[in-house]
Formats: C-alpha cells, sequence, structure tokens
C-alpha cells in the first residue's frame, strides 16, 4: 500500500506558495502519494470550513496516512485527527505550529484566530493515533513564540521538537522556500 502525504498551508497561503509547492514536489519524489490542499476562505479560516475540507478529501486515515502543515494548517490537521478518534496514523509534521500568537495587526486577525486559540483540542486521543509527531519551530518567529508553544505541544502531544534558526514564519517573505529538514523527518517515517 502506498504511503499517502497531505499537505496542507497556513492563513492567506495557497499549494502555490513556494515552500508549500516544493514540499509537495519532494515528498512525491520521495515516494509518498501527495496531495498539496487549497484549503477553503483562505483569507478567513474557519475550524468547521477546513475540518469538512479535509474530511471530504482525505478519506480515511490509516498507518500509511502522512501530514505535513504549516501555521493554522497545523490546528486543522489536529482538528480533523480529533474527529478520527480510535484510528490510527502514520504521523505528521508541522512547521511553525500555534496554540498561542503574538503579532496579529487587526482585530479581524484576532477575531478569526480566536476560536482557534479558545476552542480545546482532544490532545489525549490525537497521542493514541501515532508516537511520530515532530514540531518544526524558528527561534524567530513574530507570530508564533517559540517557548509557550514549544512547552504546550511537548505537555499535549509529545513531539519532537527541532528549533530552525533565522526562518521566521518560514515564509517566502522570510526567504524560506525550501525546508529540508522536513524531507529529513519524513523520510524518518
Amino acid at each position: 500500500m502506498n504511503k499517502r502525504l497531505f499537505v496542507i498551508h497556513g492563513w492567506s497561503g495557497s499549494s502555490k506558495e513556494p515552500l508549500i509547492a516544493w514540499l509537495g514536489k519532494v515528498a512525491d519524489e520521495a515516494g509518498f502519494e501527495t496531495t498539496v490542499f487549497d484549503m477553503p476562505n483562505t483569507n478567513v479560516p474557519t475550524i468547521d470550513a477546513w475540518v469538512k475540507h479535509l474530511d471530504e478529501n482525505v478519506g480515511y486515515i490509516d498507518q500509511d496516512t502522512y501530514f505535513i502543515a504549516h501555521s493554522i494548517g497545523c490546528q486543522a490537521v489536529l482538528r480533523y485527527l480529533e474527529t478520527n478518534k480510535g484510528s490510527l496514523l502514520g504521523g505528521a509534521i508541522f512547521v511553525a505550529p500555534w496554540l498561542q500568537l503574538t503579532g496579529l495587526e487587526t482585530k479581524e486577525e484576532e477575531d478569526i484566530a480566536r476560536p482557534w486559540i479558545d476552542r480545546p483540542i482532544d490532545f489525549l486521543n490525537i497521542r493514541k493515533m501515532s508516537d511520530k509527531f515532530v514540531t518544526i519551530f524558528s527561534d524567530n518567529d513574530k507570530l508564533v513564540p517559540l517557548e509557550i508553544n514549544k512547552d504546550l505541544l511537548i505537555k499535549a502531544l509529545n513531539p519532537k521538537v527541532i528549533i530552525e534558526h533565522g526562518k521566521g514564519h518560514f515564509s517566502e517573505e522570510d526567504g524560506v522556500v525550501e525546508l529540508l529538514v522536513v524531507i529529513e523527518e519524513l523520510k524518518n517515517f
């Protein structure tokens, strides 16, 4: 059976942004049956719409199912996984994952982020799905405060933690169009 991999972008992102497109291409070359999603309403992401999109397009989860997600896409994957209690998962790599945010510039951004921050996630059942979770943070991410998010996710998910130097929020604006550490971790799966 083929290993299926789903790549999920972040807030205001798309399958065409350089890092996401590169991850899809390199994962495909590594032998994964790879799907790179364009999530709905990307400028105003909602939990229900993003989880529904994953549910309708992933189909099923098993030990040969993997995810790579960026920023709010990490939360979307976690919230999708919590709806699949009892399933097993191959693993997931979360780039710039967050449970808390800083640096939001407008009230509209705060209103969009609030449900993602305030609605609890069922980490207990997610942890039962796999022991292969990787979180990748940058030490200078202006949106994702490193220590609080790292500590919260270690407590909640017990992932492998990787801290990159000077990668910002892992966006094209930060000069990040490739991220080899993701592919290295994917190959470890």
